[in-house]
């Protein structure tokens, strides 16, 4: 399988969250546009939508908020194809027991699905390149895709995420943790996703 594409909203949107909470695990799911009737095979994340920050891996809150993706996928022709996630230590950035176990379950559903995850040592203005390795599922288990070399496009991804973490644009991403505490909070993150797309 060819390495996926992610898309500069996706990219910068999952880097946001974790950069929001860096004393804190997060998590959240990659939506990729539903190639199954499509001659391309390249997976591409067109957007990312960040679930927690205060516990990963609580069953009841994880399939109520992947219930309400699911149907706003529907409606936009995207399907759950991904998964990412900041482990709490600031120095761990290995896959545990959490994103295995919810990359498996994306992948039942989404063949070729994907698990970022994030290096918290690059999540900050100064330093945003390779923040995060992806992982695909094989017959023996999750292994690192190939590093492709360095594109004008990772560049203009982190020029964008450059200014958005001086701006501060981190504190407008809201995830499903903050649309729990208030259901005014929306976890699609419309702003910050107008803010994103007037970066390039």
């Amino acid at each position: 399988m060819a390495a996926p594409v992610v898309s500069l909203q996706a990219h910068c949107k999952l880097l946001l969250h974790a950069a929001k909470y860096p004393h804190a695990p997060v998590n959240g799911v990659l939506l990729a546009e539903d190639n199954k009737n499509k001659e391309s095979k390249v997976v591409k994340y067109v957007d990312s939508i960040p679930l927690f920050h205060i516990s990963l891996g609580l069953s009841p809150m994880l399939e109520m908020a992947l219930l309400q993706i699911d149907a706003y996928c529907k409606s936009k022709g995207l399907v759950i194809g991904g998964y990412y996630q900041a482990n709490e230590n600031y120095n761990d950035n290995e896959l545990n027991h959490v994103a295995k176990t919810i990359g498996r379950k994306i992948q039942e559903n989404f063949h070729d699905a994907c698990v970022l995850m994030i290096d918290n040592r690059r999540v900050r203005a100064e330093s945003v390149s390779q923040a995060y390795r992806i992982f695909t599922l094989k017959e023996s288990g999750w292994k690192e895709a190939d590093k492709k070399s360095t594109s004008e496009d990772d560049i203009s991804k982190e020029e964008c995420l450059y200014t958005l973490l001086k701006s501060g644009s981190q504190r407008q991403l809201r995830d499903f943790d903050n649309h729990l505490d208030d259901v005014g909070n929306d976890w699609r993150n419309l702003e910050l996703n107008d803010i994103i797309g007037r970066c390039t």
